[in-house]
């Protein structure tokens, strides 16, 4: 469950010079705003997402969860996967049997990790497309929601490991008109943000568009180096060096693989430092 901090939200608008009149203006009421900071409550989370743009503030600086047990694995299935613990995330994802869902935010978020594991665990991409339309048909309701984005990205990637790469690009453009549509989205979920961008970058990568997947990337790490962050940066290094052995650049290549070997020896991530140990000797 998400609960707004309508005190922290308070001191951030204060401390940006807006009067509540002035951050609503063109958004919403003024009760509107009262409303966030009085009773931590908001009509919608798309008028928390704008509010938060204007403020330039990151959504999860004003909420916190409150998470129950099956909260707390659902988030410990998405630290699995985003660190590609696929094993793991599958053990997780047994111990959690559809009759405990309620809300359309748990079924979506299972049936996502379901494909999830499907495509990058299991290496079934028809199973994992089953699962991705699930979750996208049935429970994705807005155009805000990031599992939307990743619902859309994971069918993109399993049609590029289907050899469906028509599909695949149709799905990927889709998802990137949603993004450029909703500026703010990308805000709600920094994780899930840089994982996007990877996924988006390997994509064009498989469909031969180089310079698209290496601006996609660089951003992913411009954003995390930003935020001081080392979240998945071993990751989006590996995936520009991959870029750079397919535009037949080596030693650029080498270079990064090398920043990723670093990376994934810091952050503790098995799959990524076998795979830059594995290209750092094939291109030595």
């Amino acid at each position: 469950m998400m609960k707004i901090l309508g005190e922290n939200f308070k001191r951030i608008r204060k401390s940006k010079g807006f009067t509540q009149a002035d951050l609503a203006h063109g958004i919403c009421t003024q009760a509107t705003v009262s409303l966030v900071e009085r009773r931590n409550q908001v009509p919608s989370t798309k008028i928390l997402m704008q509010l938060c743009q204007r403020l330039e503030v990151l959504v999860d600086k004003i909420i916190v969860q409150e998470e129950d047990q099956l909260h707390v694995l659902m988030r410990k299935l998405q630290d699995l996967a985003n660190d590609d613990e696929f094993e793991q995330a599958h053990h997780i994802i047994q111990q959690i049997h559809s009759n405990e869902l309620a809300e359309p935010e748990d079924f979506k978020r299972y049936y996502y990790y379901q494909g999830q594991i499907s495509l990058l665990l299991q290496d079934s991409p028809d199973h994992a497309l089953f699962f991705f339309h699930r979750a996208y048909e049935q429970y994705v309701t807005s155009r805000t929601d990031t599992y939307g984005v990743l619902c859309i990205i994971g069918m993109s990637l399993a049609n590029v490991k289907k050899g469906q790469l028509d599909r695949a690009q149709k799905q990927v453009d889709k998802a990137i008109r949603i993004m450029d549509s909703e500026p703010g989205l990308m805000m709600i979920d920094f994780p899930n943000h840089l994982r996007i961008y990877g996924t988006i970058a390997e994509i064009f990568c498989a469909l031969g568009a180089y310079p698209t997947a290496r601006r996609y990337v660089k951003e992913a790490i411009q954003d995390a180096l930003d935020k001081h962050s080392l979240y998945l940066l071993d990751y989006l290094y590996f995936v520009l060096g991959q870029i750079e052995v397919q535009r037949e650049n080596d030693q650029k290549a080498l270079q990064h693989f090398h920043v990723a070997q670093t990376l994934a020896q810091i952050r503790k991530h098995p799959l990524i430092l076998t795979q830059a140990n594995a290209q750092i000797q094939k291109l030595a």
